[in-house]
């Protein structure tokens, strides 16, 4: 039986109970997206330096394309969208480009928001703490999508061949993601590229050296002390394997803008297909490091009704795909740097974060009684 103290004590933690319910669904509100005016615009042209009309020209047909006939993009699409917006507002195009350049950066913006609002959107619908259909999200998603098609219309006959992006109905499921399937595979691996080697042209600069050293210091910097002791001093003292500090380090964060400079470099015909393999190295390895911050993600919110397992899976086979890569071009490595990868981390490594009314304080088994129902009755 229950004591009229044993009562008092349920009746708090009900009480903190309700109170966290409120909080969460404050706090959701709190986070419902809003739209956002694009921040950067094409930079005014410059007669300083050279005019790059054609590269911006070749890649932002190469970025339209991906996501022509298709929906909205997501995931590893949509971060080459977003990278591509913000690669694209840095050229120094021409004056007679300058407008046309505009508005193919905006409609690259607001199709990235777009991509990022709605995988927004699906997460939302996945918490176990939303307390709306997700309506909010949605709406903000496809008023991106209109401001994109305003763009779109002032570009499209620029690209007879290709369409504007859809976005799914509300309530659908997410479009699956077939970035395996799309792109160019070289031999030997089993994942696409999505954008490959600029086309050797030799008329122009040879880049092919600062394409290998671009290569090299990477490796340098950030795979050759992969297994040096993680000595930051802000860090907690947990030890952490090599491979799961080497995805979450530095390195990787700069993985995928590598990738994106490196395939548009000017590089010799006898280098092409090696530069091919090790632009094929960054992208997979950049998408290994996005399904790993996602399964960490999945392991550590509370809110996640995931335990990681998929996207530790992902991540696993981009990072053997990149590591079968480097098989390709290690001899441009010098001996004395370190060309092989960590060991992929161990499921579980990150520890599953949980919740419950045992956090709250500890439960007698009267209290237990109580709270399923049992007899409320105290003794006296």
């Amino acid at each position: 039986m229950m004591t009229e103290g044993m009562k008092r004590s349920v009746y708090l933690i009900l009480t903190g109970i309700a109170a966290l319910v409120l909080c969460v669904s404050i706090c959701s509100a709190g986070f419902a997206p809003t739209f956002e005016l694009m921040p950067l615009s094409m930079k005014a042209p410059s007669d300083a330096n050279p005019y790059n009309d054609e590269a911006f020209t070749s890649e932002a047909e190469k970025i339209i394309g991906k996501i022509s006939n298709s929906s909205v993009p997501t995931g590893a699409k949509l971060s080459e969208v977003t990278d591509a917006y913000y690669r694209l507002i840095m050229e120094n195009v021409s004056p007679d480009l300058y407008p046309n350049a505009h508005n193919i950066a905006a409609y690259l913006y607001y199709t990235s928001k777009a991509g990022e609002t709605y995988t927004d959107y699906h997460a939302y619908l996945k918490s176990v703490s939303k307390t709306t259909d997700g309506s909010e999200y949605y709406t903000v998603a496809d008023q991106y999508r209109q401001v994109a098609a305003e763009f779109w219309n002032k570009i499209k006959d620029l690209y007879p061949n290709m369409t504007m992006f859809t976005l799914p109905p509300a309530g659908e499921p997410m479009p699956e993601e077939k970035a395996e399937q799309q792109g160019d595979t070289l031999e030997g691996l089993d994942i696409a590229i999505p954008m490959t080697q600029k086309a050797p042209d030799p008329s122009a600069d040879d880049q092919t050296e600062k394409f290998k050293t671009k290569t090299i210091r990477w490796f340098e910097d950030y795979v050759d002390r992969a297994r040096l002791p993680d000595d930051d001093p802000t860090n907690d003292k947990t030890e952490m394997s090599p491979g799961h500090r080497f995805l979450t380090g530095e390195g990787l964060e700069w993985a995928d803008s590598t990738y994106m400079d490196l395939i548009g470099m000017n590089v010799a015909e006898d280098f092409y297909t090696k530069a091919n393999y090790i632009d094929a190295f960054f992208y997979l390895i950049s998408q290994a490091r996005d399904f790993y911050e996602s399964y960490i993600n999945d392991r550590t919110y509370v809110s996640s009704v995931s335990n990681g397992e998929e996207n530790y899976e992902k991540s696993k086979k981009y990072y053997d795909q990149a590591e079968k890569a480097i098989g390709y071009f290690d001899d441009i490595i010098p001996n004395y740097t370190n060309s092989t990868l960590p060991d992929f981390p161990k499921f579980g490594e990150v520890e599953k974060g949980t919740f419950g009314l045992g956090e709250l304080g500890y439960i007698t088994p009267d209290m237990a009684d109580y709270l399923s129902g049992g007899s409320s009755e105290s003794s006296t």
